[in-house]
């Protein structure tokens, strides 16, 4: 009896142990997957900055939002005047509003401590508070550009292609193969104004570049916005007559099924609909082409005279006339390789000497550059400035 009751517990206890064992099986499982997962959907690496150049460009991006702190605070007071004006029908004229002096400073103190409107007292405390607030944020950003080398500050008439090109061959001694290289691996900022600081780095053979307010009246993101402001318009005007052609589209679909006897007719409409997407599709390939391409008539310099679209005289510079678009019979699409060749046996010459482009304020060797074969027998242009030959009409004279 004794051997037939221990017999009983261990019975028993037989289906736990499997359950225990099934529940680590499925545990196991779980983590094995877990763990595949992360592997499969973390996914490959990018290419990353080197440690110089992440912490230069982090502490770049540190100044811009400081910046815009700054602008937001300095918005915030002149709302803040515009109020206290409407209340009192008084400027403020001894306020340094963003940067008050001490006497500045005395003033308005005593100015709150005597105001007995507890709303005008209020609104005066909140241009001393925010005149510290900005005075604390310009201080943060004069110790983190302490951190970094001396930007360049933008003059009149400066891009940024230029500064980041003199930056490597001037100031880095770069080749200017490689140099040109490294700026057009680099997103450039257009236009840039006068006041704005480019931050130029070079380390290892790792070339970096970019833009903070510094002293400008207006930020780099409000230009953007404003020079863009056009494009996006039309953006958004596209995608506004794609949802309305889709909903039409959507629409004829629903009519379809309550107007079973017009179908042919609502197929056609729906026809009619696509086609005009796809026209409207072509459409913008072709403005997208001309917009990205320039146009050009080559021909020999005495043909171009004759065919009255370049002019000249004595003591007169040659220029570039005002004629059809047709005569410029030719057109590069610059998203391409932007090159023009030209051969001498094309124009019934035994070697070409010379080649000019008009209009001439486009400068050889900053806007184009032009390489002959080494017997003369061709020749071939190289656009340098993309973006300043874009929609352009150029005469190419060939002597």
């Amino acid at each position: 009896m004794i051997q037939e009751k221990a017999k009983v517990p261990a019975k028993e206890k037989e289906p736990e142990k499997n359950s225990r064992k099934f529940y680590y099986v499925i545990g196991a499982l779980a983590l094995v997957i877990i763990v595949l997962a992360f592997f499969i959907f973390k996914g490959p690496a990018g290419p990353q900055l080197s440690p110089k150049m992440k912490q230069m460009q982090e502490t770049v991006q540190q100044i811009q939002q400081l910046e815009s702190s700054i602008q937001e605070k300095q918005n915030e007071v002149f709302d803040i005047l515009s109020n206290f004006k409407t209340k009192t029908g008084e400027d403020l004229p001894e306020v340094n509003i963003m940067n008050l002096s001490p006497e500045q400073k005395k003033v308005l103190e005593e100015k709150i401590k005597n105001e007995k409107d507890v709303s005008i007292k209020s609104l005066l405390q909140d241009i001393l508070d925010k005149n510290n607030d900005i005075h604390n944020l310009n201080a943060r950003v004069q110790e983190l550009e302490a951190l970094l080398p001396k930007p360049h500050l933008v003059e009149k008439g400066e891009n940024h292609y230029q500064i980041a090109m003199n930056f490597l061959l001037n100031e880095k001694g770069v080749d200017k193969a490689r140099a040109m290289e490294l700026v057009e691996r680099t997103l450039l900022f257009e236009p840039i104004v006068p006041g704005f600081k480019i931050w130029n780095f070079y380390a290892e053979d790792e070339y970096g570049t970019f833009i903070t307010q510094g002293s400008a009246p207006i930020s780099p993101n409000q230009i953007q916005r404003k020079v863009k402001k056009e494009l996006v318009d039309a953006k958004d005007k596209a995608i506004a007559e794609k949802d309305q052609l889709q909903s039409d589209i959507t629409e004829m679909e629903l009519r379809r099924s309550e107007l079973i006897s017009q179908l042919d007719l609502l197929n056609q409409e729906k026809q009619n609909m696509l086609g005009k997407m796809s026209n409207l599709n072509d459409q913008n390939q072709e403005m997208q082409a001309a917009l990205n391409s320039v146009y050009f008539a080559m021909d020999l310099r005495k043909n171009l005279t004759k065919n009255g679209i370049i002019k000249g005289g004595f003591l007169r510079s040659t220029k570039l006339q005002k004629v059809d678009i047709a005569r410029f019979d030719r057109s590069l699409d610059l998203r391409g390789d932007p090159k023009i060749t030209a051969a001498a046996a094309d124009f019934q010459l035994s070697k070409i000497k010379d080649i000019t482009i008009y209009p001439s304020y486009f400068k050889q060797d900053r806007d184009y550059k032009v390489e002959f074969n080494e017997v003369g027998q061709s020749v071939t242009i190289t656009i340098l400035d993309i973006k300043k030959f874009m929609s352009e009409k150029i005469a190419i004279a060939i002597e």
